[in-house]
C-alpha cells in the first residue's frame, strides 16, 4: 500500500472519538472536550497496524506578544496581562514501508496563558488537529454553531489589537447569579438572552451592562 492507501485505511476503521475531557470553566460549571490523548489513543494502534509514522517535522513562531485587557468589578478596574503566541506547524504522515514517500500538512495553531504556557498549548493543538483533520476524526462539535465573542486586547508588544476572548470571572459570576432572584430572572433565561450555555461563558465586557440591568429589575 502507498501513503494515500495506508491513510484512507486508517481513516475507514477510525470511529467518532468520544469526549472524555472534562474542562472546568468556574467553580460549579465545566464542559467536554476531545483531549490530545483520546485522539493518540484512537490513532496509535491503527499508525502501527499499517505501519506509518506521524510527527511534526518542523515548527516556527511566527508570532508572539504579551496581550494586556482590562475588566471592571465593583468599581475597581483591573488589567491582565496574557501571553500569546502564534505557530506553524508542518505535520509528516511517513509510510515506514517507504520512507521516502510522506505526506505533509500544514497546522496554524495559537497559545493564551497567563504565564508560560502559551506555546506548549498551541503545540498540543497543532499536532491535535493536524491527527483529527488528516484522518478526518469526528468529534461531534461544529465551532461554527458558537458565534464568537469579540473582546479587544492590546498587543503591548506591537501596539495593535487582536480579537480574543474573554470572560468574566467566577467572581463576578457569584455576584450576577446574587442578582437573578431579585430581578426575577433564572440563570437560564439569562443565558438565552445572551445566547450562551452556561454563565461562565458571558463575555467580560458585558458584566457591568448586565449587573445594571439586573439591579433595574430588581428595583422595579
Amino acid at each position: 500500500m502507498n501513503i494515500y492507501e495506508k491513510l484512507s485505511a486508517i481513516t475507514t476503521e477510525l470511529q467518532t472519538v468520544a469526549k472524555n475531557l472534562d474542562v472546568a470553566t468556574s467553580n460549579t460549571k465545566s464542559y467536554k472536550a476531545v483531549s490530545e490523548r483520546d485522539i493518540i489513543d484512537a490513532v496509535k494502534p491503527l499508525e502501527a497496524k499499517y505501519k506509518v509514522y506521524s510527527y511534526p517535522m518542523h515548527r516556527e513562531v511566527i508570532e508572539s506578544n504579551i496581550l494586556e485587557s482590562e475588566s471592571s468589578y465593583n468599581g475597581k478596574t483591573t488589567k491582565r496581562t496574557t501571553l500569546m503566541t502564534r505557530i506553524k506547524t508542518i505535520y509528516r504522515f511517513v509510510n515506514a514501508e517507504n520512507p521516502e514517500e510522506y505526506i505533509d500538512t500544514v497546522v496554524f495553531s495559537e497559545g493564551i496563558d497567563t504565564q508560560d504556557k502559551g506555546s506548549g498549548k498551541a503545540m498540543t493543538y497543532a499536532d491535535k488537529y493536524a491527527l483529527m483533520k488528516a484522518y478526518k476524526i469526528s468529534t461531534g462539535d461544529d465551532p461554527d454553531q458558537t458565534a464568537s465573542e469579540d473582546v479587544e486586547y492590546t498587543a503591548k508588544q506591537k501596539g495593535y489589537t487582536v480579537n480574543v476572548m474573554s470572560y468574566i470571572t467566577p467572581e463576578q459570576g457569584a455576584e450576577i447569579q446574587s442578582l437573578l432572584g431579585p430581578a426575577g430572572m433564572t440563570e437560564e433565561e439569562l443565558c438565552k438572552a445572551y445566547k450562551i450555555k452556561s454563565l461562565s461563558q458571558l463575555p467580560a465586557n458585558k458584566f457591568e451592562a448586565t449587573v445594571k440591568r439586573l439591579k433595574e429589575k430588581a428595583n422595579g
